[in-house]
């Protein structure tokens, strides 16, 4: 009995010590990354300091390695390298320069290479770039005119890449026979001068490439505008290049007539300014041009365009102003703060783009909704991929992780 009674009280207790299985754990998501497509997602990011006004670059806020995900990226464009004595190439934030007053000297950015070299360790697929030229970024016109200087602007280019392990160069040359309000030399000759340039490159990096045992990138950031086209040979550009950047953005600013999109998807014929302009009719340009589609990368933007004294209906779009406001691009950490303190968001179904409205205060920006729509735009147009100006107005790479997410 007491056997008995041993094994029924031994049952109890094995019982209510048993414990059920422990349920299976949570399998982390994955951060998507461009690793989960096939997609070029290229950024640009800026040498000079980090802020939405004059204020804020003048306290010389520079970027460091730790605040780039590098792996939300395929090729990173260090921006800008400038032209000098006719064919040198110097980056002008690597040494002082006057704050926005002319009253004090911001400090030069010394350690950028130092924080390059980090990158690329870090990130061994990386691309990282140096991107030449800029808007008002003269020299690209006079350089060009004869082949001695061509090939001493180049051999200096080869220089640069070889001296900091760059896997490629960007031209942004704006623009060449580019229109009478562009605020930098131009002539007919650059017509054919420009691809010249783009084929003596590409040449040049072949011959270095197989020197060096590896391939060199070749890019160009091109407008969203259909006089380029008429100016240049689109076609023959694109046989020089890995990439053409479309700057699919600043369709609207301070220099409008109304407050409108700057870098919609779509038209919205409501638009009074002739309807507006979106990046789709940009992409169709250079693709019904006859340039493939795998070599185009769809441009967005990571700030807002903005104006004051804007009158109410509407909610602000699509009305007159008084002034325009953040001349320099209001960065998409302070947007999200004006949206905490109260500024409304609005959405046009038509564009596929947001903006933001108080009651005086209108911004057109990008943000994740139209990220996603631009995603899907790129998948079913084939294009090579999104570029995005610049790293620096989205410092937390939000966006980033909306685009590749919604590439995959």
């Amino acid at each position: 009995m007491k056997k008995l009674l041993l094994a029924v009280a031994m049952a109890a207790l094995l019982g209510g010590c048993a414990t059920p299985p422990a349920p299976l754990a949570a399998v982390p998501t994955a951060i998507p990354s461009v690793k989960s497509h096939n997609k070029q997602v290229v950024a640009y990011i800026r040498t000079w300091p980090i802020g939405s006004t004059p204020l804020d670059m003048d306290k010389g806020r520079r970027w460091s390695a730790n605040d780039i995900q590098g792996d939300q990226l395929t090729t990173l464009n260090l921006s800008f390298g400038l032209i000098r004595n006719e064919t040198d190439v110097y980056i002008k934030d690597l040494e002082p320069q006057p704050n926005s007053d002319k009253t004090a000297t911001i400090a030069p950015f010394a350690n950028m290479w130092d924080e390059v070299a980090k990158l690329q360790t870090k990130y061994p697929h990386l691309k990282v770039n140096v991107s030449i030229g800029g808007w008002g970024a003269d020299g690209f016109s006079q350089l060009s005119r004869t082949p001695e200087s061509r090939a001493k602007f180049i051999a200096n280019v080869i220089k640069l890449i070889d001296e900091h392990k760059l896997v490629g160069i960007d031209y942004d040359w704006e623009y060449p026979v580019g229109p009478d309000w562009l605020p930098i030399a131009k002539d007919p000759s650059d017509k054919e001068n420009y691809p010249k340039l783009l084929e003596e490159t590409r040449s040049a990096l072949n011959e270095y490439g197989a020197k060096m045992g590896k391939s060199y990138q070749l890019s160009v950031a091109v407008p969203a505008a259909a006089w380029f086209l008429k100016n240049i040979d689109v076609v023959r550009v694109a046989k020089s290049v890995d990439f053409m950047k479309v700057m699919a953005y600043d369709f609207a600013g301070s220099w409008s007539k109304n407050t409108s999109h700057h870098t919609n998807l779509y038209q919205n014929k409501l638009d009074p300014d002739g309807g507006g302009w979106s990046a789709d009719q940009a992409m169709n340009l250079y693709i019904d041009a006859g340039v493939s589609p795998s070599k185009l990368l769809l441009g967005s933007a990571f700030y807002g365009r903005a104006w004051q004294g804007v009158a109410a209906n509407n909610n602000g779009l699509y009305n007159a102003f008084k002034k325009g406001a953040f001349d320099d691009g209001i960065t998409w950490q302070d947007i999200k703060a004006l949206k905490a303190k109260g500024a409304t968001r609005y959405w046009d179904p038509v564009a596929k783009a947001p903006w933001l409205y108080d009651g005086n205060l209108m911004i057109t920006y990008e943000d994740q909704e139209s990220l996603k729509y631009k995603a899907q735009y790129i998948k079913s147009k084939h294009l090579g991929g999104i570029m995005v100006w610049e790293y620096g107005h989205d410092m937390d790479s939000e966006l980033p992780k909306v685009i590749n997410e919604s590439l995959m």
